[in-house]
């Protein structure tokens, strides 16, 4: 695929035991990576996460991630924007955009618990997917 390109992929993952859901479309910018996670009753920007992979400033050959968030006040998807952003980023080496809503009424804190659980899983699923895409010039800035 050209790097002038926009690559579009879908992901979803299910819990069985409590039907809860969420889904992620991906975009590949070049070797950079956009993903919109939705989940819930209701789908909508929560909280965005920017991070970015850089070389480390206390061992150049390491490199980390660090990251921004903005956030709509009032909106408790900061956590799993920005985790999911620098995991991505981390096992991705570049440079990768979370945004993230889930929303359900009066949702209890187990129920909280099944959606950061489905979050881990669909990041690894789209860790997996997108290996190798930052391999190219921008994981080395």
């Amino acid at each position: 695929m050209s790097s002038n390109a926009l690559e579009v992929r879908r992901f979803e993952v299910l819990d069985q035991d409590t039907s809860a859901r969420l889904e992620a479309v991906c975009v590949a910018c070049g070797e950079d990576l956009v993903v919109v996670i939705g989940g819930g009753e209701k789908y909508h920007v929560g909280a965005a996460a920017l991070a970015i992979s850089v070389r480390s400033v206390a061992d150049p050959a390491h490199r980390t991630s660090s990251s921004s968030l903005v956030s709509v006040p009032g909106h408790k998807e900061e956590d799993l924007a920005r985790t999911s952003s620098i995991r991505l980023s981390r096992a991705l080496g570049t440079s990768v955009v979370v945004t993230a809503g889930v929303h359900e009424d009066r949702i209890a804190p187990d129920r909280i618990a099944v959606y950061l659980g489905l979050s881990e899983r669909l990041v690894d699923l789209i860790a997996r997917a997108y290996q190798g895409l930052g391999s190219g010039s921008n994981a080395g800035t």
